[in-house]
């Protein structure tokens, strides 16, 4: 067994921060007992819908040893990227036209994935070199078999709230976590625990009902995952409830109090002139004419995810269902 010294978590934690992440932590690779039966459960009911992947040996996702042998450690990063609020004062209150469609605030620049595994690759190289030769390091951003929320809950990053999402008390849910599993043996630091108290507010805003319970999310029903990673059509229960937006959906964070001030991120790659911004012409998007133009459209932002059936099955769904939203 590997110890590495005081110095080296030190180090990382540095070197870290100056490649832009916000928040970093250290978690044990040990399993995650109860997170693994909250999974299997999650599974067992159907709540990931199409995502056939999250049910692909998913006691991985628990277990870094059976992602990278020998896995002692998990660093555990986050990336602040809530935007500078463009649309501010009585411009914030006016409702979105008939025609445009709303974008959920992750997608507004740049797609995150190449914003951060570029960063991730050299901490990763840090590592490697500072530990020495035959340290074993293996890199994800929320594309591995990894819990991501649990292992940053118990490194200190934040807490899940009743929405299932990762809270943290200097950014909120506003955050994108990525990590490194590694064989180094880290000091990981103290887990936290849910702080939403008697607070429901995310339970009540959902339009869809898709928080079924505290901490308990169905996928089936939530607007993200809907026109976002669905690859069918949108229930036609659920179609006069998108509430105006065409890609992913932000209700559950917008409600929540410790979003109520976000800090704007420090990496203009995910700021709104950067990509398609917070609102879409769905026009435009219905004369999307080939593949080809669509990739043009939205080249290297997050907006390519649906392809252009799903985001063009979006925009006709709110097209046909014309409602004006704040």
């Amino acid at each position: 067994m590997r110890t590495a010294p005081p110095s080296l978590t030190d180090r990382i934690i540095e070197h870290a921060r100056a490649l832009g992440f916000d928040a970093v932590g250290i978690a044990s690779a040990a399993g995650l007992g109860q997170d693994d039966r909250a999974l299997t459960r999650w599974l067992a009911e159907g709540r990931h819908g199409g995502m056939a992947y999250m049910a692909r040996e998913p006691h991985r996702r628990s277990r870094p040893q059976e992602v990278l042998p020998g896995a002692k450690s998990v660093v555990v990063l986050a990336m602040n990227y809530a935007p500078a609020d463009p649309e501010r004062g009585a411009a914030r209150r006016a409702p979105t036209p008939k025609t445009m469609g709303r974008i959920s605030r992750y997608a507004w620049g740049k797609d995150y994935h190449a914003v951060i595994e570029n960063r991730l690759s050299q901490l990763e190289a840090f590592i490697r070199d500072a530990a020495g030769a035959g340290t074993g390091c293996r890199s994800y951003v929320d594309h591995g078999p990894i819990l991501e929320k649990a292992f940053a809950r118990n490194a200190g990053i934040g807490f899940i709230g009743k929405n299932t999402l990762l809270i943290t008390e200097e950014f909120g849910s506003w955050v994108f976590l990525s990590v490194i599993l590694t064989t180094l043996e880290l000091p990981p630091g103290p887990a936290q625990t849910s702080q939403c108290g008697s607070c429901r507010l995310c339970l009540d805003a959902c339009p869809t009902g898709a928080l079924i319970a505290p901490y308990q999310l169905d996928a089936t029903r939530c607007i993200s995952y809907l026109t976002v990673e669905n690859k069918g059509g949108i229930p036609d229960d659920f179609k006069s409830k998108l509430n105006g937006w065409v890609f992913g959906c932000d209700i559950c964070q917008e409600v929540c109090p410790y979003n109520a001030h976000p800090k704007p991120t420090r990496v203009k790659e995910f700021h709104s002139d950067h990509g398609a911004g917070s609102r879409l012409d769905l026009e435009r998007v219905m004369a999307l004419d080939s593949d080809e133009a669509f990739r043009a459209a939205f080249r290297d932002t997050p907006l390519l995810r649906p392809k252009r059936a799903g985001l063009q099955r979006n925009a006709k769904a709110l097209l046909e269902n014309r409602k004006e939203f704040p």
